[in-house]
């Protein structure tokens, strides 16, 4: 099975967020999902870890969500979507973020995730609290959305 990895957040505009992480998955075969796809395959395919992210989002970060369709996922409005990079965004008082897919050709992804704190203090203090169950969690959901491709390729 393969690792996903911290790496160091390949985006400027990351520098002005309050933080940002980078999760890279290198894959030993190649796959021909779209960035799209591989965050709807991570994100929406677990139905209880789906049901604990959305728990969360929802009720401790406070995020305003929409619905599960075609323009949003798990609830963040695609702000914008090609083959190889999607942004998915959600507001709250408290937090702005953004997660954004990316592919690198056919054998890598990654994802990287951004916030701004709206009440600096207080969302300092969530995000110390949620911080680590987030650094935990997205690993694994790359993990899980390759094997997804392989569950259903066969």
């Amino acid at each position: 099975m393969e690792r996903a990895r911290r790496v160091a957040v390949d985006d400027p505009a990351a520098a002005a967020a309050d933080y940002a992480d980078s999760f890279r998955l290198d894959l030993a075969e190649p796959d021909t999902r779209s960035a799209e796809q591989w965050l709807r395959d991570a994100l929406e395919r677990s139905p209880a870890v789906r049901w604990i992210v959305l728990v969360v989002h929802r009720h401790v970060l406070r995020f305003e969500l929409g619905p599960l369709d075609d323009d949003h996922v798990i609830g963040w409005r695609i702000a914008g979507s090609e083959p190889d990079v999607v942004r998915l965004q959600a507001s709250s008082p408290l937090f702005r973020g953004q997660i954004e897919g990316r592919r690198f050709g056919r054998t890598a992804t990654t994802v990287t995730t951004t916030l701004r704190y709206g009440r600096p203090v207080l969302s300092r203090v969530i995000w110390t609290i949620v911080g680590p169950l987030h650094r935990r969690i997205a690993p694994y959901l790359l993990e899980r959305a390759a094997g997804v491709s392989r569950r259903t390729s066969v």
